[in-house]
């Protein structure tokens, strides 16, 4: 049978025709097979960052104090079960949780190198730390509970005496131009400059005593001072340092005078609040040093979410930060793993120029030229970055420590299946995946043959029928008709195909314009209306809407704020169904009767009104933590001015036996839970 095909050129058309769609049905075989475990998961010592069950308060001991299981249920996430500041939201947070068992705490009113009182322990707890992931819970705790968390805290710290008497705080020396000459001349002198500039804009990346990352304070923005901006509050850390942090006690350096000379310089030389009349934003989003700028926008921005390698709890490692390798599956669309982003040359960023880099975030161009599917990569949100800000993000990522970690090329499935799929599920050029799953564990540097070498083959094969297909067809014609029907089919064939081509590809359309597909994308978020509104709360109203945007907050909360959209199961599978709150300003389904702080510290802190914590691979308040203050404030001014939606979201629901097994986030609304729906 097979010869007598093989002799006759409408058999060879038919045999080719059988190897294509067995080729076709090959991949889409790979596609769900290949690439389903993890080549490698990495897990943490716990000394160093620690598992934590969710919620939190889970972890506590049963039967345990009150104190405990306040800490677990409020404190454990950061700074982790012992104490260690080994929480599992704590690799993506700058500077990283205070580790208790070192028994060293910045923001006090006792000598250098003696421990806190508890009046000190009592107003970081109640008042939260300004401007950092450390939220205020005076609201949340009652005074008894508050003094509870001192003793757990206290019992966490090496053992010490009494905590000595608070320092006499040094008569106020008036803010003269001789003092604020004074001043410049110490700050000069004592070295002050290398840290925080010439200028006093700081951002400088400095180590703690374990190495961690700290950055330099801004001493003209007296609302990042964590520990208060009072004269007496800069006056004693200049007096007690800022230990485990770089910042040293000057307290046998210099008198109590030549200090508030010190004090008065820095106060001479403070901003007016981008908020306040006359004010600007010069935060660091703002930074004319675009390798400064970029690093900022990087940690703050949602890069590390899918870029960084996560144990089987949802812990990022920190030690190949942005080396990808996380799988996300968006089947029509494909199965990606998450580029290596460093500046490694072989698989990395290493070889891009800054230009190249710019332009695969904000136009989804590949550095081989093809367009990147944005169901992979959101750049439809990040071509809303200015050309500025997307070389500053490019030139940051050519700094990142170079790290080796291959990773394959998207898989498809079958040319006819994806096509199938696509036509089927609507909504064409888009074509939304039902769901987007994001698995731990990494999915790079996979074993020979790797499973895209192998599509590699498989969809070389298919050409390679199909033009053995269409050789056999140039020989079928015998006379002028039979001609005509050679030509109709190859024409058909091809019409066929290149209709085909576009659905197959969509939305990854190399001639489709990256503004149009942008427009499209985020066309309907809304415009904030600043008409009536003095010019600094209209430019942080607009900066608030670009960073909604560019920090792809409209991806889980939809360009109207409404959210609903779901998360199941989660990274560990005890987080049960999350739907995306609605954001928008209404007061009943949104955060109208939320108040500026509560809104920020649910951003930064993962704090919600009523105090329970948010699942940080849902809300990522740990990469949010790092937004400047200046930044958080714009995006609550925008959310202020959001128009209200009258949608509630869903209520989440704890975890049950319909959850998925792996992290899944639902691209549709529904008000079903589990993975159904």
């Amino acid at each position: 049978m097979l010869p007598r095909l093989v002799r006759s050129p409408a058999g060879v058309v038919l045999m080719a025709l059988a190897v294509i769609l067995l080729l076709d049905l090959g991949r889409s075989i790979l596609v769900r097979t290949a690439m389903t475990e993890p080549v490698a998961i990495w897990k943490p010592d716990p000394s160093v960052y620690a598992d934590t069950p969710w919620p939190p308060s889970a972890g506590a001991p049963a039967g345990a104090a009150t104190g405990v299981t306040l800490y677990f249920e409020h404190c454990a996430i950061c700074h982790g079960p012992d104490g260690r500041g080994n929480g599992s939201a704590a690799p993506s947070m700058i500077p990283r949780p205070r580790d208790f068992t070192q028994g060293q705490f910045k923001y006090k009113s006792t000598p250098a190198g003696e421990p806190p009182s508890d009046d000190d322990l009592y107003a970081v707890i109640a008042d939260g730390l300004s401007a950092s992931a450390m939220p205020a819970g005076r609201d949340l705790l009652t005074p008894d509970e508050i003094r509870a968390l001192i003793g757990v805290v206290r019992s966490m710290s090496p053992p010490s005496d009494a905590p000595s008497a608070p320092v006499e705080i040094a008569p106020r020396v008036e803010p003269t131009a001789d003092s604020i000459a004074r001043g410049r001349k110490l700050y000069g002198e004592a070295g002050c400059s290398v840290c925080h500039g010439e200028t006093l804009h700081g951002g400088a990346v400095l180590a703690d005593a374990k190495g961690y990352p700290v950055v330099s304070r801004d001493l003209t923005a007296p609302w990042t001072f964590r520990g208060g901006s009072a004269p007496d509050r800069i006056w004693l850390r200049l007096t007690t340092g800022l230990a485990p942090g770089p910042m040293p006690a000057y307290a046998e350096t210099f008198d109590g005078g030549q200090r508030w000379d010190i004090v008065n310089y820095i106060l001479a030389n403070q901003r007016i609040a981008p908020w306040a009349p006359g004010g600007v934003l010069q935060g660091p989003g703002e930074n004319a040093d675009l390798a400064e700028r970029g690093r900022y926008l990087v940690h703050a921005e949602m890069c590390g979410l899918c870029h960084t390698e996560i144990d089987s709890d949802g812990v990022y490692r920190d030690d190949r930060y942005l080396a990808g390798g996380m799988r996300v599956g968006a089947l029509p669309q494909g199965v990606f793993v998450s580029r290596n982003l460093t500046s490694d040359p072989e698989t990395g960023l290493g070889r891009a120029s800054v230009a190249e880099i710019a332009d695969a975030i904000r136009n989804g161009r590949r550095l081989d030229g093809r367009t990147l599917n944005f169901w992979g990569m959101p750049w439809m949100l990040l071509h809303r970055l200015s050309g500025e800000d997307a070389a500053a993000i490019a030139t940051h990522l050519k700094t990142l420590p170079a790290a080796n970690n291959a990773i394959p090329l998207p898989l498809q499935a079958g040319f006819i299946e994806t096509i199938a799929l696509k036509l089927t599920g609507g909504a064409l050029p888009i074509a939304p995946p039902p769901v987007l799953t994001y698995s731990a564990g990494s999915y790079a540097n996979q074993p020979s043959p790797s499973p895209d070498r192998i599509q590699e083959w498989l969809i070389a094969g298919q050409w390679v029928a199909a033009l053995v297909a269409l050789a056999a067809i140039m020989r079928l014609p015998s006379s002028g008709r039979g001609w005509l029907v050679a030509v109709f089919a190859i024409v058909a064939a091809c019409l066929f195909l290149a209709i085909g081509w576009f659905v197959y590809e969509t939305p990854a359309i190399g001639v489709l314009p990256p503004d149009q597909v942008a427009a499209g994308a985020t066309g309907s978020i809304p415009t904030p209306d600043v008409a009536g509104l003095p010019p600094e709360q209209a430019a942080m109203a607009r900066r608030g809407q670009y960073l909604f945007t560019v920090a792809s907050c409209a991806l889980c909360h939809s360009n109207d704020g409404s959210g609903g959209l779901k998360v199941v199961g989660g990274v560990g599978g005890d987080v049960g169904t999350i739907f995306t709150p609605n954001i928008s300003s209404d007061p009943d389904a949104g955060l109208g009767q939320w108040s500026d702080a509560e809104i920020a510290r649910a951003i930064r802190s993962g704090v919600a009104r009523d105090g329970r914590p948010l699942y940080w691979q849902g809300m990522p308040w740990d990469h949010f933590s790092n937004w400047d203050e200046e930044d958080i404030r714009s995006i609550v001014a925008y959310l202020r001015l959001m128009p209200p939606v009258a949608e509630k979201a869903p209520a989440n629901r704890p975890p049950a036996a319909d959850d998925c097994k792996v992290y899944t986030f639902s691209v549709h609304k529904t008000r079903e839970p589990g993975c159904r729906g």
